[in-house]
């Protein structure tokens, strides 16, 4: 009987599990219901999912999907829009009804997740918010 550990998920969102020996095994159920695992096709995380397993296995911890993905997601697609704003769109126009838009919705998203993420903190969001606001936002990198 095989043994797997989870150890990632892939560029196309397939969980892979690792054997005894090394080798890898990609869910291509995506980790939705039971997990129907293929080996990958050059061994790599990047590889293909190619023969399905044959024989028993067993999954030590199985993947689990992170239930707050959606609002990562949409919290590191507004802070995209901020830089774009605060950089290379700062000629673009933006109202102050759309800025609030914007930073309520980031904070909204921000304050609901369990786990805060390490790429935005709160003073950041207020960074962007200032920044938005100000007359000439032309600050790229929101040092202050």
């Amino acid at each position: 009987m095989k043994k797997l550990s989870f150890v990632g998920v892939d560029d196309w969102d397939r969980p892979v599990y690792s054997d005894e020996e090394g080798g890898l095994w990609k869910d291509v159920n995506l980790g939705q219901g039971e997990p129907y695992l293929h080996s990958s096709s050059n061994g790599k995380m990047d590889g293909e999912p190619d023969s399905p397993i044959k024989g028993e296995y067993e999954i030590g911890e199985p993947y689990k999907e992170n239930r707050q993905q959606l609002q990562y997601m949409m919290l590191d697609r507004l802070r995209s829009n901020c830089d774009y704003y605060t950089g290379y769109g700062h000629t673009a126009k933006i109202t102050p009804t759309e800025v609030a838009s914007i930073i309520g919705e980031m904070k909204a998203f921000w304050s609901e997740l369990e786990e805060k993420p390490d790429w935005l903190t709160w003073e950041q969001i207020l960074a962007y918010e200032k920044a938005l606001l100000a007359p000439k936002r032309a600050n790229r990198y929101l040092d202050d």
